[in-house]
């Protein structure tokens, strides 16, 4: 049996529940989405290739920048529950160690609850895509910008690494293996959901004779682990 069948042989037991499958049905899309884009829609033969770390360190923040942080820990929790059905009979199923839900839960949460606020700073248009939300002002705003560029202001674009996180709103990003320092200073409570490590795909401004660097537009916010596969 491939792995699109065993998937399927899940969406038909989930769907006996149809309070759990509302839950599920957009995690069950994105895993779904993430298996054809990588071309692992034929016979399973070892559970880790379908690296699971992969989809939820940096396939789902790349592809999915607009989420709640309740459709984001639905999807963590959707992706562990298809993991663990998965993993029956499998060689590779160990009690003794963390599941996904252990591991991403709370992180996902704290990082979309970051990219949102982020998100809401920069007046990006787009509130939601699931159905699609658009600011009219937001959006017309971001139209003027796009046509202008502000003078006597540089512009960096980069995906960024937090180096430190100080208390009162300071921030301090480098470019991903540079030692530069960007310092941004953020309202509180943005800043508390800053971690040292996270990744920033960004663009970022500083006007002449500023001190500090805004951030212009937030395209991805990653954990720290997802290094690896930047």
């Amino acid at each position: 049996m491939d792995l699109l069948e065993r998937i399927n042989d899940y969406i038909k037991n989930v769907k006996n529940n149809a309070y759990v499958y509302a839950i599920q049905k957009l995690g069950i899309e994105v895993f779904i989405n993430y298996i054809k884009s990588n071309n692992l829609t034929g016979d399973l033969v070892d559970i880790q290739d379908i690296k699971m770390d992969k989809l939820l360190l940096y396939w789902i923040p790349k592809n999915k920048k607009y989420l709640s942080e309740l459709q984001a820990y639905q999807i963590v929790y959707t992706v562990h529950d298809i993991y663990q059905y998965l993993l029956k009979g499998s060689e590779d199923k160990d009690t003794n160690t963390p599941t996904i839900l252990d591991i991403y839960a709370e992180e996902y949460m704290r990082v979309y609850r970051a990219r949102n606020m982020l998100l809401k700073m920069t007046k990006d248009p787009i509130l939601a895509t699931n159905p699609l939300v658009i600011d009219l002002n937001y959006y017309k705003n971001k139209k003027k910008k796009s046509d202008s560029v502000e003078m006597a202001t540089t512009y960096e674009q980069a995906i960024f690494k937090v180096k430190e996180c100080k208390e009162g709103g300071q921030v301090v990003l480098t470019k991903l293996y540079q030692d530069k320092a960007y310092k941004l200073l953020l309202e509180y409570p943005t800043y508390k959901y800053f971690k040292k490590g996270d990744l920033l795909h960004a663009i970022i401004k500083k006007k002449l004779f500023y001190v500090y660097w805004e951030i212009q537009e937030i395209k991805s916010y990653y954990m720290p682990e997802a290094e690896a596969y930047l």
